[in-house]
């Protein structure tokens, strides 16, 4: 899963840095300001991958002296720079150079440059629009190998993306389909304000559909930011947790489950404890049972083998209560990396 989520990271990486390369040259020949800030925007969603890259990378580290059950948690940290800082200076940014547009609009009229390409003249206008036509089908391309990673994580599970998304499953993917469907919607907004100005000829249209696009981007880094702290607190897995109590209110052995929690480190590594007690009476048939079928018949003027064999059999039996729980639990969720169980006998 992780080679997946790198792989899309680096896609993505590489489509938002051409973007933005080509929408800040359009964004300049063209006095654009839904241009200028789709450029910041594009720029700003490559900066923000790289962070993601990251944090991926330090996440893969294996478990250390310092770090017990890994370093899971550390590309949760990466993100929530990324959203928190990137995004936000992206949207800040955005809103600035709107607004700074827009208080300079009646200074006079703009002038729109034109680019020489393999000799032939290019206006800004005519630019910008081949420039936005050629980002949507980059950023398409990212989009559709981010959803077809989806696709396959979600193959046996039932779930739509919006779902997916919300529910932010894997907060790395989520950063991923939501900023490339934002940047295309966001080319989409800067084609109707560049249209909608070029008509009018009022530069008021373009100054507006590019505060929409900062918009966007605080909107996305609120969200992005919400899902990464989520991580990074002491957050249970309640569905886990419930199974589990099922799963041990299905022994007979067990009487009791309780305190019962859940860590979750990564979308991929989660840590069980609990305690239970265990009925006496059940234990011991059980204990008979399995001393009849390996034939362990002690004689009964031997009372230390017998005692021993005693304890032996009732802490095998335990560990196998334990191994039968943490099987059928790992099954159900193999993300259930960690299972510490407690165990005590039931007293009436």
């Amino acid at each position: 899963m992780s080679s997946g989520s790198k792989k899309i990271v680096v896609v993505g990486i590489i489509s938002n840095a051409l973007v933005t390369i080509i929408k800040f040259i359009s964004a300049f020949v063209a006095t654009s300001a839904s241009m200028m800030n789709e450029a910041i925007h594009s720029m700003m969603d490559t900066l923000n991958q790289v962070f993601l890259l990251f944090g991926l990378i330090a996440g893969e580290k294996q478990p250390d002296q310092d770090y017990a059950f890994g370093h899971h948690q550390k590309k949760f940290i990466w993100n929530l720079w990324s959203a928190i800082g990137l995004f936000s200076i992206g949207s800040g940014l955005g809103l600035y150079h709107a607004y700074h547009s827009y208080i300079t609009m009646g200074d006079g009229a703009a002038k729109v440059s034109s680019i020489n390409i393999f000799s032939i003249d290019i206006s800004g206008i005519t630019l910008a629009f081949v420039v936005l036509v050629v980002s949507f089908f980059i950023e398409g391309n990212a989009w559709r190998v981010a959803f077809k990673e989806y696709r396959q994580r979600t193959e046996n599970v039932e779930t739509s993306l919006l779902q997916y998304v919300s529910e932010a499953k894997d907060p790395t993917l989520v950063a991923m389909i939501l900023e490339d469907s934002i940047a295309m919607f966001g080319i989409f907004l800067a084609i109707i304000g560049i249209t909608l100005s070029y008509l009018s000829g009022n530069p008021f249209w373009d100054i507006l559909f590019s505060s929409l696009i900062a918009i966007l981007l605080g909107v996305a880094a609120v969200f992005l930011g919400r899902v990464n702290m989520i991580y990074l607190s002491d957050i249970r897995h309640q569905e886990i947790e419930n199974n589990f109590i099922k799963i041990c209110s299905e022994h007979d052995e067990v009487e009791l489950c309780h305190d019962v929690k859940s860590i979750v480190m990564d979308e991929n590594n989660i840590i069980l404890v609990a305690e239970l007690e265990v009925r006496e009476e059940a234990l011991l048939d059980n204990i008979k049972v399995d001393i009849e079928q390996e034939k362990l018949n002690i004689a009964e003027d031997d009372m230390m083998r017998d005692e021993k064999s005693a304890v032996f059999a009732t802490v095998r039996r335990i560990d196998q209560i334990i191994e039968n729980i943490t099987k059928q639990l790992q099954e159900e969720y193999p993300q259930v990396q960690s299972v510490t169980i407690e165990v005590g006998m039931y007293q009436n």
